[in-house]
């Protein structure tokens, strides 16, 4: 039995060298050198023909949908970030240990002026909508001036006018406005 073994062990290990030559000559290294440089250029000319179906797919896909930006939502939001942004930055003059009591009672001031801010566009911003009908409205305040857009179909109104004028009045703690004292109204559409 020892016998049969052994002439299956030498064909064995006559096989595996056979194997092994075999691959040592075909993969030396300019053979490893070709294959590698075949088969990355096969990966190469996969991957751009891949990269060209998938974007003219995303090209016929685009040309489908038509994407409207809406200019009221942009304006709102980019508001909501500045506004965000000046209160971060308030509350680290607060929070900061280093600033002075004149400094944070100052900040503390203007914090609690942009909170007033925010609350009365709110308010104004949904009141002029419920009350006159628009679709957006947007409502800014600086000083006594008070800036307002409105989107809708045509020209405001003069009933809407005094109606806008009315809201802003009420949400100011006012009877009315008064141009003569400085309160200014600018009105446009979009």
């Amino acid at each position: 039995m020892e016998v049969v073994t052994q002439k299956k062990q030498r064909k064995m290990g006559n096989v595996w060298g056979k194997v092994k030559h075999f691959c040592q000559t075909i993969f030396n290294k300019k053979a490893r050198k070709i294959a590698l440089m075949t088969g990355l250029l096969a990966l190469l000319v996969v991957t751009g023909y891949l990269n060209f179906s998938l974007n003219q797919n995303a090209v016929n896909i685009n040309a489908g949908s038509k994407t409207e930006t809406n200019m009221f939502i942009t304006l709102k939001e980019n508001r909501q970030d500045a506004r965000l942004a000046r209160q971060l930055l308030l509350e680290d003059i607060i929070a900061n240990s280093s600033s002075s009591a004149e400094a944070r009672s100052k900040a503390e001031a203007e914090l609690q002026a942009l909170a007033s801010e925010i609350a009365f566009e709110t308010n104004a911003e949904g009141m002029i909508t419920a009350q006159c009908g628009y679709e957006e409205v947007i409502v800014s305040r600086n000083d006594n001036k008070l800036n307002v857009i409105v989107k809708g179909d045509s020209e405001v109104s003069e009933e809407n006018l005094q109606k806008i004028a009315k809201i802003l009045a009420t949400a100011m703690g006012k009877d009315r406005l008064e141009p003569e004292k400085g309160d200014a109204l600018f009105i446009s559409t979009m």
